[in-house]
């Protein structure tokens, strides 16, 4: 019901609680069966704003740029629970549910992204990218197939008949 025609689905989860990575998988999955034949799926980890700070340091040692953003928050800060990698395997296990190639699909890193409600960190990124994608797609579709509306100018009603009890 949730997912019926649609074009893109934004499947999300917590980053530090692998729960709800697992419960994403079972209780949402079986939704996107009603979704458009060619949806896309984006995979997205919330809340890194909550990660440690060791975890984010160690990033940066790594060369990644840091996903905090605004400084001294009141939150608490807790280790990342889930890895891209887990969203990844969870994108590539959808496309294998939907019967869909990898090869015609976007690619697993290109619709996995952490995010940050709070900070707004990949926000946009995550609605450009879709974007960027469902308009040609949008497009596609309206230049192949029927009009997504019905026409009634040209409806007329069916004649009355007399019924018999009322007569």
């Amino acid at each position: 019901m949730y997912c019926r025609g649609a074009t893109a689905i934004i499947l999300t989860y917590d980053v530090n609680l692998p729960q709800s990575l697992v419960e994403l998988e079972d209780r949402f999955l079986g939704l996107t069966d009603t979704a458009s034949t060619d949806c896309l799926f984006a995979i997205v980890g919330n809340k890194v704003d909550l990660r440690e700070k060791g975890a984010v340091e160690s990033q940066e040692k790594e060369g990644c740029s840091p996903v905090l953003a605004g400084g001294g928050s009141a939150s608490p800060k807790v280790p990342k629970q889930v890895q891209p990698e887990d969203a990844v395997a969870l994108y590539k296990k959808i496309l294998k549910y939907k019967m869909l190639d990898e090869k015609d699909m976007p690619a697993a890193e290109q619709m996995c992204f952490e995010t940050s409600a709070k900070s707004g960190h990949n926000v946009d990124l995550l609605f450009e990218t879709l974007f960027d994608m469902v308009v040609p797609m949008i497009l596609r579709q309206r230049a192949q197939g029927l009009p997504q509306t019905v026409d009634i100018s040209n409806y007329k009603p069916p004649k009355r008949t007399k019924s018999g009890c009322c007569a």
